[in-house]
């Protein structure tokens, strides 16, 4: 018989003819040779760091630094159902709070930190159990999102688009405004005849002030020109008085 040997904070799980028989605890064991073998893991409390890649709800791409921490709490799943369960780990973390953050725009990332760690450790803790990791403990920290002076420079342009298209879009909205008094305007003046009548008189108002306007009615004035016109046609008509006494 041989002496396996396991020390904390490992635990081992042994094999008999490739099957798994029983998990291990710190000490030492003796095991048939040929026939078994041990297998070993950590149980300590694995903390790691990694850079999730986000694309936020507005589409804007950021990065923010993730800290998790987990352990080996099932030692025959983590040893049988996965051949590296802290690379499982990383992996799920990555996809999980890169998942949780798209949720969000950019301004709302540093502000929604904790709703994404939350959501993260309740999703890494179904799939430990889904999937049989073996893994339990889960803590999840999120960092501010970070960006590049190449990304802000592009945000800064894009803030003064946005700023320059709602500006635009405000005298857009006064002139529509305007053309709509006006059409309303040009209305009542269609069917108003008085209507007409006042805003000629304040038209002739307002240039009048600060001198002088004469204001001739079509209608006086007609009445003297056909008088003018009557007479030079008689005029034209009618003998001279010379002519008169040579012919008789």
């Amino acid at each position: 018989m041989f002496i396996a040997r396991v020390t904390a904070p490992h635990k081992a799980l042994l094999f008999h003819t490739g099957k798994p028989q029983r998990v291990l605890e710190p000490g030492v064991h003796w095991i048939l040779p040929i026939l078994q073998t041990v297998k070993r893991i950590s149980c300590a409390l694995h903390t790691h760091e990694v850079d999730v890649d986000v694309i936020t709800r507005g589409g804007t791409p950021t990065s923010i630094k993730v800290g998790y921490t987990a352990r080996v709490t099932d030692v025959r799943k983590a040893l049988i159902n996965v051949s590296d369960p802290f690379a499982t780990l990383r992996a799920s973390v990555i996809s999980v709070v890169s998942g949780a953050a798209n949720e969000f725009t950019i301004d709302q990332l540093a502000e929604k930190k904790g709703e994404i760690a939350g959501a993260a450790e309740s999703e890494l803790r179904g799939l430990s159990e889904r999937f049989g990791w073996g893994l339990g403990d889960f803590q999840i920290a999120v960092g501010d999102p970070s960006m590049s002076e190449e990304l802000k420079k592009l945000l800064m342009r894009e803030e003064a688009v946005r700023r320059e298209n709602a500006a635009n879009l405000g005298r857009a909205r006064n002139q529509s405004e305007v053309a709509r008094e006006l059409l309303q305007v040009a209305t009542a003046l269609q069917n108003s005849p008085f209507a007409r009548e006042l805003l000629r008189m304040q038209m002739l108002t307002d240039m009048g002030e600060g001198g002088k306007v004469i204001v001739i009615d079509s209608k006086l004035v007609e009445a003297p020109t056909k008088v003018l016109v009557s007479e030079a046609i008689e005029s034209v008509a009618a003998p001279s008085n010379g002519h008169s006494a040579a012919a008789t």
